[in-house]
């Protein structure tokens, strides 16, 4: 199957894609719902700092994985994904060290256990 509109991977993969950019916008214009989003809320305007630029970052790897999509490089977005899981994976590490199991934790997990299961998928061979 080609990584088109297509096919059921693109769709997963164009959803992943629009979820971190949307999560790195909301981290850039509104910082205190995204570290509550996130699961590490902040008070000070110097702690909206940090989550700016995690957001920053979001959106980086959102506009990387669109462009994946839009030169349709099926394999090369497979690989960008499991390159990609460190962050969740260091997401749901900071928010269990500073809050112990919470809900955001397992979001942060969750994230990269969908993004191993879509990144060996967009891998196998067509």
């Amino acid at each position: 199957m080609n990584f088109t509109a297509k096919s059921p991977l693109y769709w997963l993969y164009a959803a992943l894609t629009l979820g971190i950019l949307l999560a790195g916008v909301i981290a850039v214009f509104d910082p205190f719902v995204a570290s509550v989003l996130f699961g590490r809320p902040v008070k000070t305007a110097d702690d909206y700092t940090w989550v700016r630029l995690a957001g920053m970052r979001d959106i980086a790897i959102g506009m990387i994985f669109a462009a994946m999509l839009v030169i349709k490089e099926q394999r090369t977005a497979g690989v960008l994904v499991l390159l990609t899981i460190v962050v969740p994976v260091g997401d749901a590490f900071t928010v269990f060290s500073a809050r112990g199991a919470s809900y955001q934790v397992f979001i942060h997990g969750g994230a990269a256990i969908f993004m191993a299961v879509l990144g060996m998928l967009l891998l196998k061979k067509r």
